[in-house]
């Protein structure tokens, strides 16, 4: 070996003890420092190539170190003459993890294919109970990003295609790897992958590709809407680049937990047309009937006053027609209103029924009273209310 000539381990910067995971190390260090992608020199790199394949083949490598040797030296090379092409394209990119960019982004893969529509964008607006009693009507204001029309999305008004890759988007290089000789695919540089130059940005679009523009969305509710209804206005989302067609919006309104009226109504019926409350009266009031004013109704602003009959019990249930929420497309009816009764049983009530209403309701439910056949002495009277 020549002294002038550099040793295979001196071109990698290795020792020849080192192992060989060691060498590959430093070739890929060095190929991502030399490889003429990244402006370096194509004979220095094909040296760098020439002498990792040998010293990382341990046969190759065991002839080296007995003979000196290189491998344009060497008879034959894994059963293929010196200089032997292979028939396919090595990418690159791919052998090296992707440090020298992304070949995919360039013309030369065709037109990226693209989704048909994004999800759609949810809005959940909350409405009051008198709002779905009475209708409502509400606007929501929008700004959207369009596709520039006059430059086709493209921000420019003039282009050219680049000269370097020929509008490929890519450029293939051929590279002596010992014996092999490898096409090497890898994005064009000179233009980033795209293929072509912007001379003149845009004008329209300030060379963005895109337009800003303000939609209005009106909502009406008619009254008697039931709620989690959905209001669908078709892509009036932005445009996006990875969707041929742009988004919808969904407004969904709900009931508003906040609004004292969704507190002492619900809203029942197959088609939510019925309202449901509760009250809670008296055992006085229980017994001989009351009136009563329910609040908070959206068809009463100043209640709805209704008559509680006499002998009402824990549980009953009544039903007033016509005083539920209105039917949608049916102007004039209205569902129903159901009203289940509560009795709440004050401490001077139960003293005074014990002391006195004993004799009084004596006449009217005496004959109404189990009787047994047994003896005072056999019945235990001495039971307490618990608390």
């Amino acid at each position: 070996m020549s002294n002038k000539q550099k040793s295979l381990y001196d071109i990698l910067g290795v020792k020849s003890t080192d192992s060989s995971t060691d060498i590959k190390k430093a070739y890929l260090k060095l190929a991502r420092i030399h490889h003429p992608d990244k402006g370096g020199d194509p004979e220095q790199f094909k040296e760098i190539c020439n002498a990792s394949e040998i010293l990382t083949d341990e046969k190759k490598r065991r002839i080296y170190d007995e003979t000196g040797m290189t491998d344009g030296q060497l008879p034959e090379n894994n059963g293929f003459p010196s200089g032997f092409t292979f028939p396919f394209e090595v990418n690159f990119n791919d052998l090296f993890g992707g440090m020298f960019g992304n070949p995919q982004v360039g013309p030369q893969r065709g037109p990226i294919r693209k989704n048909k529509k994004p999800q759609p964008a949810v809005q959940t607006i909350p409405l009051t109970l008198e709002q779905f009693y009475l209708g409502h009507q509400f606007d929501i204001h929008i700004n959207r990003q369009s596709f520039c029309v006059q430059c086709e999305h493209t921000g420019a008004k003039s282009k050219e295609l680049c000269k370097q890759c020929n509008g490929a988007g890519s450029i293939t290089q051929v590279v002596q790897m010992g014996p092999m000789t490898m096409h090497t695919v890898g994005p064009c540089l000179g233009c980033q992958g795209k293929g072509e130059h912007v001379l003149e940005i845009c004008n329209t679009c300030t060379g963005t590709g895109f337009i800003h523009e303000k939609r209005n969305l009106s909502v009406k509710i008619i009254p008697g809407t039931k709620s989690q209804e959905t209001f669908i206005f078709p892509e009036v989302c932005s445009d996006n680049p990875a969707f041929e067609r742009p988004g919808d919006v969904h407004i969904v309104i709900s009931e508003n937990y906040n609004d004292p009226a969704f507190k002492d109504f619900k809203r029942t019926g197959d088609q939510f047309q019925h309202l449901e409350t509760a009250v809670t009266i008296s055992l006085s009031e229980s017994l001989l009937g009351c009136t009563v004013r329910l609040d908070n109704h959206p068809g009463y602003d100043e209640g709805l006053f209704i008559k509680i009959p006499p002998a009402s019990f824990q549980n009953d249930k009544y039903c007033l027609n016509n005083c539920g929420m209105p039917l949608p497309g049916n102007i004039g009816k209205y569902g129903d209103l159901f009203v289940t009764i509560h009795v709440s049983i004050k401490p001077n009530e139960r003293a005074l029924l014990k002391s006195q209403g004993s004799d009084i309701l004596s006449s009217l439910f005496k004959d109404n009273i189990r009787t047994l056949d047994c003896s005072e002495d056999e019945i235990h009277s001495e039971l307490f209310l618990c608390k």
